[in-house]
């Protein structure tokens, strides 16, 4: 992508275990634009929230990475380097609001700290705190400001968090399974919210949820930590070509109830080789394009 503000390759991504290693991800990559956002979905183990610690330079001490490469706003990025932008020019919104918060300390002191760490001198940090409430969705922030973490409601918390993230100058947005526990209206607001308090960065969507990928530019699948399939997220999703996508899609509850292939140790090539419905004369992993969307399968299309 000729426009991108953020470039990400894994390499790859090894835990030591006691007596032997696993990978956990392997050649994942993708790019994103300006005011771009791309959902990563897969199911429990597929490998996206490990890509996400791993742009952020915070995998488990046990977890090590080779061959990835991070560039944002054209710089590529060392694993210091990006432990070093969290919080101004990287941002992550969890999905617990009160796990980000500090419990000793008003709302209005995360604000504060966050618009100080971007520059912005004493004397305007009050009002634009307030602007920034009010911005995240709060019609009188002022009876929001000088709370504690516990006086508010999960929902309450996860749009401090939000306000407190609009307070940087955020290239790139990650939010961790944001719209977990929400009914559909609150999700699509959560989404509007995103794009208007930040118009120009990357946003990176961890998900399990096809209704909130729906939402996004651009959906990217994974599997046992690696690519199936990727692209515009209506082809993705509505025009599925991996048989992996098509399995998540149909997982829909609305699709009402369907029986689960037994998962059997991992298989080279696909890793949903072994679950694959269609998998009879699966020939490794090739990759394939068409129009918007690629994908990686051992099946001829």
């Amino acid at each position: 992508m000729d426009n991108a503000i953020f470039e990400y390759s894994s390499g790859v991504i090894e835990a030591a275990l006691e007596k032997s290693s696993k990978v956990l991800v392997d050649g994942v990559s993708f790019s994103i634009a300006p005011g771009e956002s791309l959902s990563v979905i897969g199911e429990t183990g597929s490998g996206k929230t490990m890509t996400a610690l791993s742009i952020m330079g915070l995998l488990p001490p046990n977890v090590s990475e080779l061959g990835e490469t991070v560039r944002l706003g054209g710089r590529v990025l060392c694993e210091a380097g990006r432990r070093g932008l969290l919080g101004l020019e990287i941002v992550y919104i969890p999905q617990n609001g009160h796990e980000f918060l500090n419990p000793s300390r008003r709302v209005r002191h995360h604000l504060y700290d966050s618009l100080k760490r971007a520059g912005v001198p004493k004397c305007g940090r009050a009002a634009l705190a307030l602007e920034k409430l009010r911005g995240a969705g709060f019609e009188t922030p002022e009876d929001v400001i000088d709370k504690y973490p516990f006086q508010l409601s999960g929902g309450m918390a996860q749009r401090v968090t939000i306000a407190i993230s609009a307070c940087s100058r955020a290239k790139l947005i990650i939010a961790d399974e944001p719209t977990n526990g929400l009914d559909s209206a609150s999700t699509s607001a959560f989404m509007e919210r995103l794009d208007s308090l930040f118009p120009g960065a990357a946003k990176l969507i961890i998900t399990h949820d096809i209704s909130v990928a729906a939402l996004c530019s651009r959906t990217l699948v994974l599997c046992g930590g690696r690519m199936m399939e990727r692209g515009a997220s209506e082809a993705v999703l509505g025009r599925a070509q991996h048989p992996y996508t098509r399995a998540l899609t149909a997982s829909l509850v609305k699709n009402g109830m369907h029986e689960t292939p037994i998962l059997r140790p991992e298989a080279a090539g696909c890793p949903f080789r072994r679950r694959c419905p269609e998998g009879g004369e699966c020939s490794g992993r090739n990759e394939y394009h068409s129009g918007k969307t690629e994908w990686w399968c051992g099946l001829k299309p």
